[in-house]
C-alpha cells in the first residue's frame, strides 16, 4: 500500500510535468494565416480598500457591533451634543450671513423679513433642543 501511492505520484508527476512541456503556454501570441500577431498586455491596478471596522465586508449594511457608540451611554451622548452644537452654529452662520447680506443696501424687503423670521426661528429651535439636551444628560 505505501509504494502504491509513492508509485502513483510518481506517475502523476511525470504525467503533468510532460504535459508542461508540451503544452503551448503563450498566452499572448496567436497564430493565424502564418503569421505571428502580438497581444498587448493589459495591466490593471486593483485598489484594496483599508478595512473598517465599523462596516460588514460588504459596506453597505451597517454593523452596530464594532461601534462604540451604540451600546456606550456617554459617547451616544457627547455624539449628540455635538450635533446639537454643530446645527445650531450652522443656523447662526447662516443668520449672520443673511443680516449682511440684507442691510448692505440699507433696506429689508418683506421676502427678507420672511427669510430673516425663519432663520431667528431655526436659532431659536436649536437653542432650545440644545438647552433641553443639556438638562437631560
Amino acid at each position: 500500500m505505501k509504494h502504491t501511492k509513492k508509485f502513483l505520484t510518481l506517475i502523476f508527476a511525470v504525467i503533468f510535468l510532460a504535459g508542461l512541456a508540451i503544452a503551448d503556454v503563450s498566452a499572448q501570441q496567436r497564430r493565424g494565416s502564418g503569421r505571428l500577431v502580438q497581444r498587448p498586455v493589459i495591466v490593471r491596478q486593483y485598489y484594496v480598500r483599508r478595512h473598517n471596522p465599523f462596516w460588514y465586508w460588504n459596506s453597505w449594511r451597517y454593523n452596530p457591533y464594532y461601534d462604540p457608540y451604540y451600546y456606550d451611554p456617554y459617547l451616544a451622548a457627547q455624539r449628540q451634543r455635538y450635533y446639537l452644537e454643530r446645527e445650531l452654529a450652522g443656523n447662526k452662520e447662516e443668520l449672520r450671513k443673511h443680516l449682511t447680506k440684507y442691510r448692505a443696501d440699507g433696506v429689508i424687503t418683506a421676502k427678507e423679513r420672511k427669510e430673516l423670521d425663519d432663520d431667528y426661528r431655526d436659532v431659536a429651535r436649536s437653542q432650545r433642543k440644545l438647552a433641553e439636551f443639556n438638562r437631560r444628560y
